[in-house]
């Protein structure tokens, strides 16, 4: 049963005008960390080094509540409340853990009583991330969270009490991770074919026979099921579903083996941090920031020095302005913004428009603390005016003379 339907990014693409990336930065880095397997003084320590002592502007994710029979405990919202203040949370790790909760299943009923639980909290996620074998999943190995009704083969309909994503859209959720993890480090950027099979493939025989079977199938009008198989290299997409609602799905990078606090060293080496800023584009880091390898369970440091020299060196490239940092919906919201904005070169305009998704409006609060970058153009940077869905916006201007100017909007 197809539940979903994705599609490309909307009508609006950036203008050639517009920087991919504010100035002078060539590339952005976005952390999406699930909180599995995640214990309050590792949390503590994590919370410490990252947030505190690095100053990395990185989002977290969290857990509303854990069930989990092996992970007794497992951090979450409903025992340890001070996690949100203490740094910036912007996701939902589903409703919470009902994977291996035994007699405690999962149904509306809960996401009902977890929506009450994040408004008492004052906390609106901006991003959902689909976990493990848990059935209300919208993308993620089961999709029943997106179906409001369910059939069997007699046509009989009933009721899905997993469904939950009219829930998951009340409660401030505009992004929702695609279920996918890929290897290309850099999105939103152009690759060709080829270079797409190649960077998915272990090899380059392997990478070559199918890119001949793409050629060979679009020459000759089959295997379309094979190359629907190749996304593309976009960050984030339009995806309808089917109760008719519509979110933007995002890729995140990373490998199954590498998600834990020890793969994250590895996944942020300075090799791998400096090929990002060659490369350019955006990567949302797949990792499990709380987990480590088994063989480790016994030290006391839960960071391991390889991942604390790794963090080390991106603060490093961080300050010296060579890429960006933020959580994941800072990251999502500013591509949204970006490609969605015009340029009237004629006037000296710079107009935001609400995408219907994301944004219904585009003002001062949600352009808080965004920043755009443009190419040089004829009207001198001072003059330029920035208007949103509701009138003109403050702002301020950095020239960077032969290399265009930045507009900025007040910190949040």
């Amino acid at each position: 049963m197809n539940t979903s339907e994705p599609s490309s990014p909307g009508t609006r693409l950036r203008d050639p005008r517009v920087r991919a990336y504010p100035f002078p930065g060539t590339a952005w880095l976005a952390l999406s960390s699930d909180p599995d397997n995640t214990l309050i003084e590792d949390w503590k320590e994590l919370d410490q080094v990252i947030w505190k002592e690095l100053g990395l502007p990185f989002g977290d994710t969290l857990f509303v509540r854990s069930f989990n029979l092996n992970l007794p405990q497992q951090v979450d919202l409903h025992r340890y409340p001070e996690i949100l203040s203490s740094h910036l949370h912007d996701g939902i790790h589903t409703w919470g853990d009902y994977v291996w909760s035994g007699p405690k299943s999962f149904e509306r009923v809960d996401a009902i009583e977890a929506r009450e639980t994040l408004a008492r909290h004052g906390f609106r996620p901006r991003v959902w991330v689909d976990h493990s074998l848990f059935m209300g999943n919208m993308l993620h190995n089961h999709r029943y969270g997106t179906m409001p009704t369910v059939s069997d083969a007699s046509g009989h309909v009933y009721p899905n009490p997993l469904y939950t994503l009219d829930i998951v859209k009340h409660v401030g959720v505009r992004y929702l991770w695609d279920g996918t993890i890929t290897p290309i480090l850099g999105q939103d950027r152009p690759l060709s074919t080829w270079q797409r099979y190649r960077q998915r493939a272990a090899d380059v025989p392997t990478a070559f026979s199918n890119y001949v079977k793409h050629i060979i199938g679009s020459t000759l009008g089959v295997g379309t099921a094979f190359r629907e198989q190749l996304p593309d290299n976009a960050q984030y997409r339009v995806r309808r579903f089917a109760d008719g609602n519509t979110f933007y799905t995002f890729q995140r990078h990373g490998t199954w083996l590498d998600a834990d606090i020890d793969g994250l060293g590895r996944l942020l080496n300075p090799e791998r941090t400096d090929q990002l800023i060659k490369t350019g584009g955006t990567c949302i880091l797949y990792s499990h920031l709380g987990k480590r390898p088994v063989d480790r369970m016994h030290e006391t440091e839960h960071i391991p020095p390889a991942t604390r020299s790794a963090l080390r060196h991106l603060q490093e490239r961080w300050k010296a302005g060579a890429l960006h940092l933020s959580s994941v919906s800072h990251l999502l919201d500013y591509l949204v913004l970006r490609d969605n904005l015009s340029v009237d070169e004629q006037a000296g305009v710079i107009r935001f428009h609400a995408d219907g998704i994301a944004f219904t409006t585009v003002d001062a609060t949600e352009l808080a603390g965004h920043s755009f970058s443009f190419r040089r153009m004829r009207i001198p940077a001072p003059a330029w005016k920035a208007f949103g869905t509701n009138g003109v916006l403050a702002h301020r201007i950095e020239d960077h003379g032969t290399s265009g100017f930045t507009v900025h909007f007040t910190d949040r």
